[in-house]
């Protein structure tokens, strides 16, 4: 633990990665006392840490009952990638306006070249954390410290509900990925608007697979700057502005 960290904020970054990987499933009490035990601290800290994970979204407190994970229905996960989609979009939007070229060089790298270099399909949980790789370094790097604070705390929700419903199939994996490549080139090319809609159809594609009809509008229209990713077929990016300069 840093010495700038308190025991409480440590306390409760690892309740909440036991409950994104699953340790601690959805409306499992968590009683103060078994967890002062179990992480060898006080009450206080325990009850502190336990807001500070429902501040976050992952624990609910209930009056007289207690604390417990919490238990987010599919509809409310569907309504939480709808928030996702426009946070990447706006986010990708960011980093190809002001992300430095030796940061887009590193993100070029967490993006797999091609379909053999993802994991097998039954092990989405893998898949997940590339998406979410590269997703939050797209965040850090976006040259906005409120957009970034906001899209890591809802992609890390996003990454939890992945892993309890699984969406995907070795298809919508493929589309994926070749949305990812369209981002990454978009941003290193300068294009706003073409990286935000390769950011929301990778939220799409999730959303696609645990309800196949549009939830909204935009859905419609979602896949606009995106072609032939399904395929495997390249995308033609328009050259950047001749002003542009990069950063080295």
């Amino acid at each position: 633990m840093s010495r700038n960290r308190t025991t409480e904020s440590w306390l409760a970054e690892a309740l909440v990665r036991e409950i994104i990987v699953q340790r601690l499933l959805p409306g499992l009490p968590l009683r103060e006392q078994d967890l002062a035990d179990r992480y060898k601290v006080s009450r206080p800290s325990v009850r502190e840490a336990l807001r500070l994970a429902a501040q976050a979204g992952f624990v609910e407190i209930q009056p007289w009952r207690g604390a417990r994970v919490t238990n987010i229905d599919m509809d409310e996960f569907l309504d939480l990638l709808g928030l996702l989609e426009d946070m990447y979009a706006r986010v990708a939007a960011l980093a190809a306006e002001r992300m430095p070229m030796r940061a887009i060089l590193k993100l070029e790298q967490l993006v797999p070249d091609d379909a053999s270099q993802l994991p097998e399909t039954s092990k989405k949980g893998q898949i997940y954390r590339i998406s979410f790789t590269i997703g939050a370094f797209i965040g850090e790097h976006c040259g906005s410290v409120v957009a970034r604070r906001l899209f890591e705390h809802v992609g890390r929700l996003a990454l939890w509900q992945q892993r309890l419903h699984h969406p995907g199939t070795a298809e919508t994996e493929l589309e994926s990925l070749h949305a990812h490549r369209l981002m990454v080139a978009a941003i290193k090319s300068r294009q706003c608007d073409v990286a935000a809609g390769a950011a929301r159809a990778i939220i799409l594609i999730t959303r696609r697979t645990l309800h196949p009809e549009p939830i909204r509008e935009s859905d419609r229209t979602g896949f606009a700057n995106v072609r032939g990713f399904g395929t495997g077929s390249s995308t033609t990016l328009a050259s950047p502005p001749a002003t542009e300069k990069h950063d080295d």
